[in-house]
């Protein structure tokens, strides 16, 4: 218990220390000058905030506008936050949807080489690195009046032009709409034909050109395609019979032609995969003659192996069928080990047990000009005399951090037996004192 508020003023102390420190630093700190061009003010006046990173920095000085017509906001933030970069961007931000607004800025990146005044002006963010947002007040401005009356005018004329004349719209409409809808399909046909069609146009001037020069033979095709034709003039009756049965026969053949091609849609990837093992295939055959060649060996001796494995084998199956056992019978307390495992870890259980020991010995430690630490009592033998029991003050032996008084005795009973007796009345032994450790730097 005493320990505990041993602690608690040693955390109030240093609260109040940091917070004192804060404080006087705040009031210490100075203010530094800057500037931001905007294309429009947007309702920005002296005396609205700055905030840098979303938190207040600043407040603006003045609005001013520049000789090319854009405004200027003069403006002064705490001399911490400064100061600005070349890439530092800077935006109006409304409080709310009716409050007034302020500007947020990003001092920009660290890397980036600062901003410099110029002119007898202070560090200056240029416009093409700062945005404006649009209010509500930008909407309703769309609809004021003379936007109004334009539009009004345009549904006006149109309403004027078009009147009386719906059914011929619609049966313009109605016309239209299939023809337009081919043209496009026969446009997008050609379209996507069009290095097919430039092909065979060029192929047709080469065609030409090789005809010309090959008279007799082109002669002597069309002579055999009028042969051709004649014959088939001669058979026209058994030509109609055959393609007049030809749909029952590719009705009869449907499904046969649709197995057929489920057959080589499937079988063509496996076809793919055996082309591409082959070479494979064909090494391992090459390869296993003399892979037998060399097992054989192995293999006769496989056997006598076996022969001196079968006891071991037999000694281990009582063992094997034990551990089976016990795998059988601790299963159900695995999945509830694994259930709790995975519910301790779904609800935080390492994290806030590190973090209770972490609390813990933060809570334990130390602290003094630099940081925590945490006291820890190691009692070694220098010499052979700190590390042994003494009713006396022992040279160089001292526990205490820093310049502490060293240790005395209680009292000459003490001297005499090694104990004493404090407030509570229990007996203890004094505690040798270790050597003083040099101070943190």
């Amino acid at each position: 218990m005493r320990r505990l508020l041993v602690i608690g003023l040693t955390l109030t102390a240093a609260c109040v220390l940091a917070l004192l420190g804060v404080r006087s630093g705040a009031q210490g700190s100075s203010t530094a000058r800057f500037d931001v061009i905007f294309d429009d003010a947007r309702g920005l006046v002296g005396g609205q905030l700055v905030k840098i990173a979303g938190a207040k920095a600043g407040t603006i000085e003045n609005v001013v506008v520049t000789p090319d017509f854009k405004a200027r906001v003069e403006a002064s933030v705490d001399s911490r936050f400064m100061p600005f970069h070349q890439d530092a961007t800077c935006t109006i931000r409304p409080e709310g949807l009716i409050a007034e607004n302020y500007v947020d800025c990003d001092p920009g990146t660290p890397n980036s080489r600062p901003l410099q005044s110029s002119g007898g002006r202070p560090p200056t963010v240029p416009v093409a690195n700062t945005t404006e947002p649009v209010s509500l007040l930008d909407l309703f401005n769309i609809f004021n009046l003379p936007t109004r009356q334009r539009f009004t005018a345009i549904v006006n004329e149109l309403g004027i032009g078009t009147a009386g004349r719906g059914q011929d719209f619609n049966q313009i409409l109605r016309r239209a709409n299939p023809a337009l809808a081919l043209a496009r399909q026969v446009i997008a046909i050609l379209n996507r034909q069009r290095s097919q069609l430039g092909t065979i146009i060029d192929a047709t001037g080469t065609i030409a050109a090789e005809a010309a020069g090959h008279t007799t033979s082109v002669q002597n095709f069309l002579t055999r395609a009028a042969s051709v034709s004649s014959l088939t003039a001669a058979h026209r009756t058994n030509l109609s019979l055959a393609i007049a049965r030809l749909p029952g026969l590719l009705a009869a053949a449907e499904p046969s032609l649709r197995q057929l091609d489920t057959v080589a849609r499937g079988g063509t990837p496996l076809v793919a995969q055996l082309h591409a093992a082959v070479p494979s295939l064909t090494r391992v055959q090459n390869d296993l003659g003399p892979f037998v060649a060399a097992a054989n060996p192995a293999l006769s001796q496989l056997g006598v192996s076996l022969r001196k494995a079968i006891p071991t084998i037999r000694v281990t199956t009582p063992l094997v069928t034990t551990v089976r056992r016990y795998a059988a019978s601790s299963l159900p307390g695995t999945q509830l080990f694994a259930r709790l495992a995975s519910n301790l870890q779904r609800h935080g259980f390492v994290e806030n047990f590190f973090g209770v020991i972490y609390y813990v010995a933060a809570g334990l430690a130390r602290f003094d000009s630099t940081s925590h630490m945490l006291a820890i009592l190691l009692v070694g033998a220098q010499n052979g005399l700190c590390g042994s029991y003494a009713t006396a003050p022992v040279a160089g032996c001292s526990a205490h951090f820093g310049s502490a008084p060293a240790y005395q005795p209680a009292s000459l009973k003490t001297a005499r037996t090694g104990r004493s007796r404090n407030a509570s009345g229990r007996v203890s032994r004094p505690v040798p004192q270790a050597t003083p450790a040099p101070s943190a730097a």
